[in-house]
């Protein structure tokens, strides 16, 4: 089961949409994130938005599929477990070792996708 909320986010000095993701981001699941994502995508303004994934406790490989697509279309990926900062690491290049997670207090991450277009950064 998935539960996803849309929320929106005060990120600096603009007010971001935020997709809340808890539970299995696996099978079937995978396809409602992707037409949430796409939905606010279409809403915001900019473009950007932030994914957090909150009490995810699994992903699969079609959601970590899905999670580097939102990525590098511009999206901020949050995230708190060994798990999903595991995965989100290794999304966004970010540097990651077992041994972050040997004293587990749920630490959060998260990573700013740095998007180029055709005349510089977007």
């Amino acid at each position: 089961m998935l539960k996803i909320s849309v929320k929106t986010d005060e990120a600096g000095n603009q007010v971001l949409p935020l997709l809340e993701v808890e539970g299995r981001l696996a099978g079937p699941w995978v396809e409602e994130l992707e037409r949430c994502w796409e939905s606010e995508q279409k809403r915001a303004a900019s473009g950007a938005m932030i994914v957090r994934l909150s009490n995810v406790t699994f992903i699969d490989e079609t959601g970590t599929d899905l999670l580097r697509k939102i990525f590098r279309a511009g999206a901020r990926l949050e995230g708190s477990g060994c798990l999903v900062r595991a995965i989100i690491a290794r999304i966004t290049g970010a540097a990651f070792s077992a041994r972050d997670c040997e004293s587990e207090s749920r630490k959060t991450v998260a990573v700013q996708s740095r998007v180029e277009t055709q005349g510089g950064k977007k």
